[in-house]
């Protein structure tokens, strides 16, 4: 839907779907099975990353060091190809898996975004807000205990329970509907940094307030490596 928007050409809403339930229904699932563990694996070997100092000789550091530098390319190479990224590839280009985790990275890169792109300030307020969503789910669980005369639940302790099944709920459904405003998201910075001129062309007044926005959070990305004709991009594919 962001890519039919973006580049002003008919819904392909069905073909999207049948693409993701059918054609690229494997690469999804295999993503989703490995991306989260990844994510996680390379935000713990981030502070492991090593700081060369040449003025050290002892054995016992070179060995450490070695070993902290094979262990971060490791789970740098797989971040590559797992990333969150690459779902938003899969949906507007339709490629596969590892070539869209490549094909993501190296558009970043191109662009000097990777840093940028690492910003988890969206996922965090939306999780803060799930949370604070479930919080009140719960607590609007713990009253309907309170006022319903049967209870809502006999098993265990009846306050903790209605709390604990109110606060799950919340949390489950906001995060599936954040879970679209975060894909929306990523899909207009992909577009944004993939075919800039397209943007201007098709909605020259939002491309004007992003580009005024974007330089006032980070001064300077878009005068590195913007692209005159869509970076490799262009059109999704079967639009």
């Amino acid at each position: 839907t962001i890519g039919s928007w973006w580049f002003k050409q008919d819904s392909a809403l069905n073909e999207t779907f049948f693409r993701a339930t059918v054609c690229n229904f494997g690469s999804i699932c295999y993503g989703s099975l490995y991306v989260g563990v990844v994510q996680f694996l390379r935000q713990i070997t981030e502070g492991m990353r090593p700081h060369h100092d040449e003025s050290s000789l002892m054995c016992l550091y070179e060995f450490t060091l070695y070993f902290q530098e094979r262990l971060v390319t490791l789970v740098d190479n797989l971040a590559d190809s797992f990333t969150p990224w690459a779902f938003t590839y899969i949906g507007l280009y339709h490629y596969s898996l590892g070539d869209s985790g490549h094909k993501v990275n190296e558009l970043f890169d191109r662009r000097g975004w990777s840093r940028i792109v690492t910003d988890d300030l969206i996922p965090s307020v939306l999780t803060m807000v799930s949370l604070v969503i479930g919080g009140l789910s719960g607590s609007f669980a713990v009253i309907l205990q309170a006022l319903d005369g049967q209870g809502l639940t006999s098993f265990g302790h009846p306050v903790a329970t209605s709390f604990t099944i109110g606060f799950l709920v919340g949390i489950v459904l906001s995060t599936v509907l954040f879970s679209i405003i975060e894909s929306s998201v990523q899909g207009v910075i992909v577009c944004f940094a993939g075919s800039p001129v397209e943007f201007q062309r098709n909605h020259p007044e939002l491309s004007h307030e992003m580009r005024h926005a974007w330089k006032e959070v980070w001064p300077g990305s878009l005068d590195i490596g913007t692209p005159t004709i869509g970076v490799g991009v262009g059109v999704p594919m079967g639009m």
